[in-house]
């Protein structure tokens, strides 16, 4: 479900969805498991200023364990922003979001441009590499972004409470 007004950088609305996923033995696949997805957010705008509000978790359904090759892969621009993309593989996890952007600059065709800070927070289950990041996670990120024919073009730096730090430069929808 989307009622977001615009699919880059909306400034009202709101969006949801959920996804099962099953894998059977019985149809030909390797391991038999259900899994689940389920992500929404809202936006609103006051004068050029705008907040995002989103939240996302999976897990599995049953007793039957997540194999290595389809457990989630989370990190990365706007998705716990001190951390590699990808680096936070598990078969659980929550994560939730806050997002402030300006619009700095208006754009005659495309969008315009704008400069934002996200606060992010997540809970990773056992993490499927030792050593990797588990648990209760806290992040932040700031960046500028503007609309291009190609798609959102962000540049931004992220890190977070353990002390990973990332420089992003990001072309499409990270999320």
């Amino acid at each position: 479900l989307d009622r977001l007004d615009n699919v880059d950088f909306p400034r009202d609305g709101w969006a949801g969805g959920a996804e099962i996923y099953s894998s059977s033995t019985d149809l030909g696949a390797e391991a038999t498991y259900n899994k689940w997805l389920a992500a929404g957010n809202t936006t609103h705008s006051f004068g050029e200023n705008t907040f995002r509000l989103r939240a996302v978790a999976g897990g599995r359904l049953g007793s039957d364990p997540l194999p290595g090759y389809d457990q989630f892969q989370w990190g990365g621009f706007l998705r716990q922003s001190g951390y590699n993309t990808g680096q936070l593989i598990n078969g659980e996890f929550a994560f939730g979001q806050l997002i402030y952007y300006r619009r700095i600059m208006r754009g005659s065709i495309l969008d315009g441009a704008y400069s934002g800070l996200s606060l992010e927070a997540g809970r990773y289950k056992k993490p499927l590499v030792p050593g990797n990041p588990s648990g209760e996670l806290l992040s932040a990120a700031i960046f500028v972004s503007a609309d291009s024919p190609l798609g959102p073009a962000y540049l931004g730096y992220g890190w977070s409470e353990d002390g990973n730090k990332t420089l992003y430069f990001f072309l499409g929808r990270p999320f």
